[in-house]
């Protein structure tokens, strides 16, 4: 969870909401974790924050142009280091495809 002003977001993430990331990002999400340890690059961050970003509680993602003015504000208030341990965790949690037989 992420609090950020009066609410409370949540990332979750599927296999569409990782083929619109991998679209954006143009990297595997899997070879961008190997490579960086976790620790993405902002513009890469960003795209991870956009498409799994939901207030908490809710089914519904964040529309994407309200979702990446939040994750800018985000990166700023919450913390870089902070944001990236929070979206490994949601891709752990919501995509254990990723880390089977690792």
């Amino acid at each position: 969870m992420i609090k950020f002003g009066e609410k409370n977001y949540e990332l979750k993430y599927n296999l569409k909401r990782i083929e619109m990331i991998e679209a954006q990002t143009s990297l595997p999400t899997m070879a961008q974790i190997k490579t960086t340890s976790g620790y993405f690059g902002i513009t890469d961050l960003k795209s991870y924050l956009t498409y799994g970003l939901k207030e908490e509680g809710t089914d519904v993602f964040l529309m994407p142009v309200k979702a990446q003015e939040l994750a800018d504000e985000m990166i700023i208030e919450v913390g870089y280091t902070q944001l990236c341990s929070e979206v490994l965790t949601a891709l752990e949690r919501d995509c254990p495809f990723f880390f089977l037989g690792a």
